[in-house]
Formats: structure tokens, C-alpha cells, sequence
């Protein structure tokens, strides 16, 4: 049968015109050499400079309460010292810490707290010997009855924070005599 009518039956051409041109690969660019940075030791500072052993005579009268509140007063800076973003103002709040702590210990030289805060502060800014310093001091109030009280769980802590002075655990353990 044939169609009628004038119609020619025609193939379908594309709606937009002819065959995409092909496109150009992109150049594969080589990578700068980058040099590789070799990461920076940091040594912990071994000597320590304080003077722990001062004339018990012209030690003042203690002050309980208000080496509490300083030792608080200190937490708060270190605890802001992780959430500061700029190095310098974190090295600013660390040293705020380490002066609330050492104040506290003025005011209570028998503060267990402190003590052990402060070694901890000091190990954040690599003085490994104050810091072993202070574990020797909280040890030796543990060895007074009078202290051991609050000492004996300071120590402990020491063993159930794995994370705690890290590159000389050994030697952090070993100074409170455990």
C-alpha cells in the first residue's frame, strides 16, 4: 500500500544539529616537588629551679581557702588555654596556670591538688624536671600521715590517666613511688 498525499517518509536527524565535536583532554599537570620537613624535636627541659626545701621558720601560716580557690582559678586558665586558637595566647594562659598553681602552693604548701596540677602544667610546657620535681614532692606527702589522705589519691590518679606525662612515664611513676 502506498501513502498518499505527498508525504516522503525521512530519516530522523539529531534536534540540535550534527556529531559534539570531541573535547581536548586536559594536560596532566606534575606536582611540585615539596621538600620534606623534617618535624621539630622537642626536648623536655631536664633541670629545674625552684626551691622546694625553704626555711620551714619563715614559712607563713596556712592558707586552705584560698589555695583552693587559686588552684580552681588556675583550671580555668588551662582549660581556656585548650580551647585558645593563637599559640601565643595558649603559652600566655599555660603560664597564667603555672603562676595560679605555684601561688596556691605558697598559700598551702601542702595542697595535694595543686602539687600534682602544677606537675601536670609543667609537662605541657616540657619542664620535665619540675614536673618530676612536684611528683617527688606529692610523694612525699604521701609518706606524712597528716597528708597521705590527699595525696594517696592524687598518686593514684597518676596511674589511671595513661595519657598523663607520656614521653617519661617510666620516670613519672617511679618519682611517686609506684
Amino acid at each position: 500500500m502506498a501513502l498518499g498525499g505527498g508525504f516522503a517518509l525521512a530519516a530522523c536527524q539529531p534536534l540540535y544539529g550534527g556529531k559534539p565535536e570531541k573535547l581536548a583532554a586536559p594536560q596532566k599537570k606534575r606536582k611540585p616537588d615539596v621538600p620534606e620537613v623534617a618535624e621539630a624535636q622537642i626536648k623536655d627541659i631536664e633541670d629545674c629551679q625552684a626551691d622546694f626545701r625553704g626555711d620551714p621558720g619563715k614559712a607563713p601560716r596556712v592558707q586552705a581557702s584560698l589555695s583552693s580557690q587559686l588552684t580552681g582559678e588556675g583550671d580555668t586558665a588551662i582549660a581556656n588555654s585548650d580551647k585558645a586558637t593563637e599559640p601565643a595566647a595558649q603559652a600566655g594562659l599555660i603560664r597564667e596556670g603555672i603562676d595560679k598553681y605555684r601561688n596556691a602552693l605558697l598559700k598551702d604548701p601542702y595542697n595535694s591538688e595543686a602539687t600534682l596540677k602544677l606537675a601536670l602544667a609543667y609537662d605541657r610546657v616540657y619542664r620535665k624536671g619540675c614536673a618530676i620535681a612536684m611528683l617527688k614532692r606529692l610523694a612525699s606527702l604521701s609518706n606524712n600521715p597528716k597528708f597521705a589522705r590527699t595525696a594517696n589519691p592524687a598518686i593514684d590518679s597518676i596511674s589511671d590517666n595513661a595519657q598523663w606525662f607520656k614521653r617519661y612515664r617510666k620516670d613519672a611513676v617511679a618519682a611517686v613511688g609506684r
